[in-house]
This record gives C-alpha cells, structure tokens and sequence, in this order.
C-alpha cells in the first residue's frame, strides 16, 4: 500500500485508489508552493543541444524515490550518481572538504567527468568506468534505459543510448561537488559550451533535522577515533560537539549554495532551477511529479502514474528494487520520535539559517511539540521562493 497524498494533476482524469484516499488522513498536507517559474525547456527544434537535468541533494534526503521518477521514463538517459566513483574511490573521502591543491586537483576531474557526460559523449578513458562501475549496474540500481539497451556496455553503447534519450537525468550529491560553492562549479560546467548541452537543476532539499539524525545512524562516514565518539546512545560532550561540526558542515553546504542562487538568479538560474522539499513531494505526490515533468519538459506516462499511485511495479524486476514502501511517507518525521529534544536542539542550532530560508519550523526545545504529529513542521510556502519573485 502506497501511503501519499495524491492530489491528480487536471489533464489526467483519473480517480484515486481507495487505499491512497484512505492514506491520505495520514500525511500532513501540503499547499502548491509559490515560486514556480517556467523553465527553459529542451527545444525539439534544437537537436544540435544536448539537455541534462541535474537533481542536486544530500544523501537520507529521499533521492532514490526522486529520482526513480526520471528513472523509469522512457524519455530519460538516467545516471545514478556519476561523482560517486570519483569522490570515494578515486579521493578516497566522502565527507570532509579537500584543501586548496586537492579541491583544485578535483575540481579539473570533476568539469572534465561532467562535460563529458552532458555531451553525451563517453569520449574520455575513465568516463564509463566512473560513471558506470560494476555496483552500479546491480539490479538494486538498475537504470530503465538498459532495458531498450541490453548487452554489455562499451562508451559507445553508452553514448548511443544516451543519444536515444531526450534527456539525461543525473543524480548529484552536495558533498560530492568542488567547495566552497558547489552549485558554482555545476553552472560553470553547464555553461562550458552552450552549442553542445545545457542544464536544469533540481535542488531537493529535506528537513535537516531528518538528514541529520539519518547520517548520525552511518557515523557522518567517518573512521577512527571520531567514529567510536558517535557509537553511544548517550553522546559524550565531544560527541555532541563532533554532530554539531558536521551538521553544521552540511546545512551550510546547502544555504550557501541557495544564497548563491539568489544572488545569481536572472544572470543564470532563472528557468534552469527549481527547489523541491521532499515533504512536499510525499506530501502531493501525483501534483509534484507532473510539476517536475513540466519542468523539464517530460509527459507523465502510464506505468508511472500506476506506480505513484497504485503501488504496481512499473519494471518486471526483482521485488524490491521499485517499490513504493509503507514506510516511505511515515519515515520522513521518524526524527521526531527517536531522537531526544536536547538533540534535536543541537540540530536546530546548526542548521538554523538553513531552516529559515526553505521554511522549516523550529521546535526549540519543546517536547511536546517535537512529539505532536499532527503540527506540521513546514511552512506552507518556501521563503525563500517568494524572494525569487521579485
């Protein structure tokens, strides 16, 4: 059973299935959000361009359902997480920002990585072992476009398939772009040659209180001493200290990132960029995916739609690689249950100005209100899409 909202777009006249009805006494709902400006969409006239969309997010802050919805349609070369190989394996870090002669280093292989996939060419030695390596071709993250494009894989497989494709989707993690402005580097590769590709940014961002008490379960990836400070239910002071670092390492990622934006906004990112709450998306499921689709300029299709809505496995894989879990709506306030007010505190005070500008709201301290679930902690307009309006 698929525990979402769904509220049905006006061209797709269909009703609801009983148990999402059902669900939907369930969710804490969620208004349109203002702010949605028309994108620059892929032109059908313009087939010399090649057009890319980026969903740019954190880890724990619901990708894998995001972006499964560009995953499984039709139209889409979808990529899952390119950096991730170049970041991990390569430098060997997954979290803690480089120095200035690494950074730099990083930053060559990075522009040189994505230009290279937005161009849908595959030209480059390491590209496809990067971009693709053995995990990634599990079923777990199986990608729908091998299925029009089974056999092995070679860079010019690749770049046919990617060629067959409207659109190449990819799925980027903050921690994995250059510092200190990471959506900085993302418009400078967009920008690089503007014959050959172009760029839409899909910023998803969830309640930090959730990312951060999620990465805490995985130790923020770090090894070492550091690591056994966050093995105890009962955090030391210097552990609190060691969670207070890192969230405030990811918020600020983040903020900084949509301050960038909003400082840069008719010079770039006005029609390329679109901020998505990942509450919002749950919370509306059926509205927000086609509002996502219109703005990249994809159609809902069938076995999408049955998938949001009906729950039903839009690819005859193994169970569990597309299916919508119970757990997927209920698990987005888990935080406020398992963790202790004094905790959640700390989050709150690390990630405060990040809070602000996407409109998520305090509990400051209040037992009460942390454990009440019927108060939604979200405002229903996003601040800071409001001051793009103007």
């Amino acid at each position: 059973m698929i525990t979402f909202v769904v509220q049905h777009p006006k061209e797709i006249q269909r009703e609801p299935a009983d148990h999402v009805a059902k669900a939907a006494s369930q969710i804490i709902p969620t208004n349109s959000q203002p702010g949605f400006f028309p994108s620059i969409k892929p032109s059908t006239g313009d087939t010399n361009k090649r057009w890319n969309v980026i969903i740019l997010t954190h880890m724990s802050s619901g990708s894998t359902f995001t972006g499964n919805i560009f995953n499984l349609h039709p139209d889409v070369f979808f990529l899952y997480e390119p950096l991730h190989t170049l970041r991990r394996s390569v430098y060997r870090d997954e979290w803690n920002p480089f120095d200035k002669t690494t950074n730099n280093a990083y930053r060559k292989y990075f522009s040189n990585l994505l230009h290279d996939v937005f161009a849908c060419g595959f030209q480059e030695e390491v590209t496809l072992a990067r971009v693709l390596p053995p995990w990634v071709r599990s079923k777990k993250r199986l990608t729908y476009w091998r299925f029009s494009s089974p056999g092995p894989l070679s860079s010019e497989s690749v770049r046919n398939a990617c060629r067959a494709k409207k659109l190449t989707v990819a799925k980027v993690m903050q921690t994995r772009l250059p510092r200190e402005i990471g959506i900085q580097e993302i418009e400078k590769v967009c920008s690089a040659d503007p014959s050959q590709y172009d760029c839409l940014i899909i910023h998803l961002i969830r309640d930090p209180r959730a990312v951060v008490s999620s990465l805490l379960r995985r130790k923020f990836f770090l090894g070492g001493p550091k690591r056994k400070l966050l093995t105890s239910e009962n955090l030391t002071t210097e552990g609190m200290q060691l969670v207070k670092q890192n969230a405030q390492l990811l918020c600020s990622q983040v903020s900084d990132n949509l301050n960038y934006v909003k400082e840069n906004w008719s010079k770039w990112f006005k029609g390329r960029y679109k901020l998505m709450r990942y509450e919002d998306i749950v919370g509306n499921a059926a509205n927000t995916v086609d509002e996502m689709y219109n703005f990249v300029g994809l159609s809902m299709v069938d076995s999408i739609y049955q998938w949001i809505v009906e729950g039903k496995q839009p690819l005859k894989t193994d169970k569990a690689t597309f299916t919508i879990s119970d757990n997927d709506a209920s698990r987005i306030d888990h935080w406020r249950s398992d963790r202790d007010p004094s905790l959640v505190n700390l989050f709150e005070e690390a990630c405060a100005p990040l809070m602000k500008l996407v409109g998520y709201i305090f509990v400051n301290g209040s037992e009460r209100l942390q454990h009440n679930f019927s108060k939604p902690l979200l405002t229903n307009e996003i601040p800071l899409l409001k001051d793009l309006l103007f």
